[in-house]
């Protein structure tokens, strides 16, 4: 009963930063936890900044979901969420595409994708206006 109370009063969003808070928290904990050698993606990002410092980094955008999930203006929180998975997404694909790390495009397609949709839940696009999808459903049928 209290969850439910809970989620209904920091709504969707809200349940969304929540998820992102976790989800930033853990990979800030497993960078400072990485086993030693490193993976040739954590050598390459280690590189660019030491793995402690990302964590630092990851960690300071858990905390801010964590705060704002329970806030009416959580704009900041979305884009620190969205900032930081394109900065870790990028290095990724640029490490790949100079061939210092093999899988780098796996984890570039993960984390970019990953921004996007954060950029689609904190409502980046709008919807279709009604007469518009109206006329896009109607066409798909084979309707004019």
């Amino acid at each position: 009963m209290v969850g439910g109370r809970l989620l209904t009063r920091i709504g969707r969003r809200g349940a969304a930063l929540l998820f992102f808070a976790l989800l930033d928290l853990v990979y800030a904990y497993a960078l400072l936890t990485a086993p030693l050698p490193l993976t040739p993606f954590y050598a390459w990002m280690d590189a660019i900044m030491p793995l402690s410092a990302w964590a630092a980094c990851w960690a300071a955008v858990g905390v801010t979901c964590l705060v704002f999930a329970f806030m009416i203006r959580d704009t900041a929180a979305f884009m620190a969420a969205i900032a930081l998975k394109v900065g870790w997404g990028l290095p990724a694909f640029f490490g790949w595409t100079n061939g210092a790390v093999p899988l780098g495009y796996l984890s570039a397609v993960i984390w970019l994708a990953f921004a996007a949709f954060v950029y689609l839940i904190a409502g980046g696009i709008p919807p279709a206006p009604p007469s518009e999808r109206r006329w896009l459903w109607s066409r798909s049928l084979g309707r004019s």
